[in-house]
């Protein structure tokens, strides 16, 4: 597998999964247009309208099958792979003192860095990946950020309270950090899927690539990939805070404005002929595959640890590949199908909806769905209603309180009623 942001783009090139387009674009009209209207292509823009020497590639890694290339594995398999990484985290060995970049003082205003939609607050970052380092430890937290430019050398950044911010106040509300720009898949997936507090991401994606990832020590004492395109060296203060937002989120719709963290940045190491930036569109396939994915890896987890066989999980696209997740399973207890609805509202807060059918029932075929509600589900039976749980901010329904209601469907048959009954009639042949 290459080990590099640049070698996984060559690669894209060269098996013709990339559109490349040499016309001179826009980076705020032209890209999230193009990108918006192609979301399942990847996309290499290799004229930007005044910036020299810089192109913009978006939508790299828009679907499990271009995950599956980026990791080296079957498509089928790719779920599998993640799970498998998680129980054999690998510390990283390989540390340089130098990389292969050159220094200049931080200026975001030298990247392109597009605004994507009519209302947004200004210009986002939002492929770029956090490396803090854990309290008295060698290593680092990683994870994903959206972050609003308000000048050359300050963002404000959008934190929830995980485990960065946990960090940070554990280091008084400041912190180095590095910022991580244009990371090859496996690196970016390996940050998006929050591990817990104290374990570094970095395991993760260094045993994606077999112990082999190769890291520099920046001068801030902080890890960051040598294959990495850009990266930023700065500070995160809690407690100087500035507006941030509007901002389009996962959902399509635009997250409130709110006062937070600000970002102070005093140097930058890019690469020393040309900058390929990586323009992650928010709401994209892209965004909600890198969303969606750790949630799914975390479900099926869970069941299989509490004795559940699932079949299929489909989190589905209308659901933003976040809220709402059907899953199809076999049962072998009466319970199986509520004790799955209860597991899942548990353990991934940001679910509000989850439908269980029974192993015959395709969970990405709504049709199919829809016709075992039809045809195997009683409301006064497999319905079940929670109020005032936790859910996610990003839902504009909880109108930013982060509480919400949420609803199961157990859609499965009773293990004792005989199955040919509720079997689609099938056609003479």
């Amino acid at each position: 597998m290459e080990d590099s942001y640049r070698k996984y783009i060559n690669k894209l090139i060269e098996k013709e999964e990339i559109k490349v387009i040499n016309d001179i674009v826009d980076k705020d009209k032209d890209v999230p247009k193009i990108l918006y209207s192609n979301q399942n292509m990847p996309f290499l823009f290799t004229k930007v309208k005044n910036f020299e020497n810089t192109k913009i590639v978006g939508n790299i890694c828009p679907s499990p099958r271009h995950l599956s290339f980026a990791l080296d594995v079957n498509q089928s398999h790719l779920t599998n792979k993640v799970s498998k990484v998680l129980l054999n985290l690998k510390r990283p060995k390989i540390i340089l003192n130098r990389g292969e970049w050159i220094e200049r003082d931080a200026d975001l205003f030298s990247l392109p860095i597009p605004k994507y939609y009519k209302k947004d607050g200004g210009c986002y970052l939002t492929s770029s990946i956090v490396a803090c380092k854990f309290p008295n430890s060698e290593d680092e937290n990683l994870s994903v950020h959206r972050i609003m430019i308000i000048g050359k050398d300050i963002g404000v950044i959008r934190i929830l309270p995980r485990n960065l911010y946990k960090i940070l106040e554990k280091k008084d509300g400041k912190s180095d950090i590095a910022l991580i720009i244009g990371a090859h898949p496996a690196v970016f997936l390996a940050a998006s899927l929050s591990l817990d507090y104290g374990v570094s991401e970095y395991y993760a994606a260094n045993s994606f690539f077999n112990g082999k990832m190769r890291f520099v020590r920046m001068e801030n004492g902080i890890k960051v990939p040598l294959g990495a395109e850009v990266i930023l060296l700065g500070e995160i203060d809690l407690k100087e805070r500035k507006k941030e937002g509007p901002f389009t989120d996962i959902t399509g719709t635009y997250d409130t404005i709110r006062e937070e963290p600000v970002i102070k940045f005093n140097k930058m190491f890019v690469p020393k002929n040309e900058i390929i930036f990586h323009a992650l569109l928010p709401a994209s396939n892209e965004h909600k595959l890198f969303m969606g994915l750790p949630q799914k890896i975390k479900i099926l987890n869970v069941l299989k640890k509490n004795g559940i066989y699932v079949k299929d999980l489909n989190l589905t696209n209308g659901g933003c590949a976040y809220f709402h997740v059907i899953i199809s399973i076999r049962k072998t207890n009466e319970e199986d199908g509520r004790n799955t609805i209860k597991y899942v509202f548990e353990n991934a807060h940001s679910i509000k909806l989850v439908i269980v059918v029974d192993e015959d029932i395709d969970p990405h075929k709504i049709d199919e769905v829809e016709w075992a509600l039809a045809t195997r589900f009683q409301a006064d039976k497999g319905l079940i209603i929670l109020q005032n749980q936790r859910g996610s901010s990003l839902d504009p329904s909880t109108f930013k309180t982060g509480k919400t209601s949420k609803m199961g469907i157990d859609a499965t048959l009773p293990l004792n009623l005989k199955k040919s009954v509720f079997k689609r009639a099938q056609i003479n042949e």
